[in-house]
């Protein structure tokens, strides 16, 4: 009986660290991935106090100036939030990284659940 149970536990925590260096090799891709799903849950509250900043202004610089928020401010978001993330996951040890990252992707699923985007 404790080879049965020595087994299973070998095995499992054989697929935590498989699964781990699997994320650990796509650290980069996966911060992105998350942090451009974040900027789509949070994109519209962040349209709508810009909206509300530049309400006062001329058409035209209002419109100028949402081109430049989505052009170039979500833009440099990601771009500088991208590598933090990736560097601050790669903090998790390899054996949790797996794991870290499927609680990660539910944790922003209840997010978009909680901000009605699905």
């Amino acid at each position: 009986m404790a080879a049965e149970g020595g087994g299973a536990m070998a095995m499992a925590n054989e697929l935590l660290w498989r699964s781990g260096a699997w994320t650990q090799a796509h650290i980069h891709d996966i911060a992105l991935g998350l942090v451009a799903t974040l900027l789509v849950i949070y994109g519209s509250s962040i349209n709508r106090a810009f909206a509300r900043t530049v309400r006062p202004y001329p058409w035209l610089v209002r419109v100028v100036g949402f081109v430049l928020l989505c052009a170039f401010g979500y833009g440099m978001l990601t771009a500088l939030l991208t590598p933090l993330l990736a560097e601050a996951l790669l903090y998790i040890e390899t054996r949790w990284l797996g794991v870290g990252l499927l609680a990660a992707l539910l944790v922003i699923g209840w997010l978009a659940e909680r901000r009605g985007q699905l």
